[in-house]
């Protein structure tokens, strides 16, 4: 059985995925993958449509989220084709994001096979569920103190130091469960008494305390955070890096191989097998370096050397960093 492809169609909601046609190849990979030279094929015709086997069709529909319907018919002019989608629905998200977590998307898509557009899809629900958990960890923890406190209470056996000291850990369990039950997930209704014992949002909350511990408990080792560089978002969400060792080992450290990946010069994928290998770390470093434009290259190369000769005349005597790390490269 055949099914009608439009090529125009196919190019049309390949690009409503921001997807090469090598991209939409690797989204229908398994038991019914469609090669790239079939897919090139397909666009390629001159045709108004193309006869694929059903298989094709169903599964090139699936890996877009559209109907073979849909696959079948001349798409219109560009700005009414997004026109027409805005009509069943969709919403374009515009917004700038850093160069760190671009890569992240790359490396989510490179570790675990899950693509941009299927993060983003997704990002709702992660947060959600990510968000429950949290509240879950801390009535958890809210649990724990009261038990802590009724024992504190009995082992004191009345006296009045032991008593008191209690009855602050039940009341502050107490503001604690009313916050879990407002979903604050910050600690933003904290009271005064809170930050006159220590608590500084500028270095933690419940929210970001709850990530990390994951993190941990699950000995997640692509992920890691970094509290040096403040939040990364306003509300507190932390900063991280994922596969941060891989990153290590595919620039060997290099600070322009690194700014490559960044400023997606070079793409995980783009990395070619034969450079792949430890071995060829210096003619792999080289290479995703040339691929940095002359001009720009210089530049932060300059860059570099003035930010490292303005650490180089600070004291930093008694600073957590060495002044080798405040350089940040190799080639400063």
């Amino acid at each position: 059985m055949t099914i009608l492809i439009h090529p125009e169609a196919l190019k049309a909601y390949r690009k409503i995925k921001r997807w090469t046609q090598e991209q939409l190849a690797e989204a229908t990979k398994g038991r019914d993958r469609v090669s790239l030279p079939t897919i090139k094929r397909i666009e390629s015709t001159k045709e108004d449509s193309y006869s694929a086997n059903d298989r094709v069709a169903i599964t090139l529909s699936k890996a877009l989220g559209v109907t073979t319907d849909e696959l079948s018919q001349s798409p219109s002019e560009d700005k009414n084709f997004e026109a027409s989608l805005r009509d069943i629905g969709y919403q374009s998200l515009r917004t700038m994001i850093d160069p760190e977590t671009s890569l992240a998307f790359d490396m989510v898509s490179d570790i675990y096979g899950v693509s941009k557009r299927s993060q983003i899809e997704m990002a709702p629900l992660f947060m959600a569920l990510l968000a429950e958990a949290s509240l879950a960890w801390r009535r958890e923890r809210v649990d724990e103190i009261e038990e802590a406190a009724n024992r504190l209470e009995n082992l004191g056996g009345g006296h009045f130091s032991f008593a008191y000291a209690a009855y602050r850990s039940v009341d502050g369990a107490h503001a604690e469960r009313e916050n879990i039950a407002k979903r604050d997930l910050f600690g933003e209704n904290v009271g005064n008494d809170v930050y006159d014992l220590g608590f500084d949002p500028s270095e933690n909350n419940p929210f970001a305390d709850f990530l990390e511990h994951l993190a941990q408990k699950i000995e997640a080792k692509t992920i890691s955070f970094d509290k040096t560089l403040g939040w990364k978002t306003c509300e507190g969400l932390p900063n991280y890096r994922i596969g941060a060792d891989i990153i290590s080992q595919l620039t060997g450290d290099d600070s322009d191989a690194e700014y490559a990946l960044l400023r997606r010069h070079v793409r995980l994928e783009e990395v070619p097998d034969e450079l792949r290998d430890e071995e060829k770390k210096a003619e792999r470093v080289a290479w995703m370096t040339a691929r940095i434009p002359e001009k720009e290259i210089s530049k932060i190369r300059a860059d570099r050397q003035k930010f490292s000769a303005l650490f180089a005349n600070l004291d930093l005597t008694g600073s957590k960093y060495s002044p080798d790390e405040a350089k940040g490269g190799d080639h400063g």
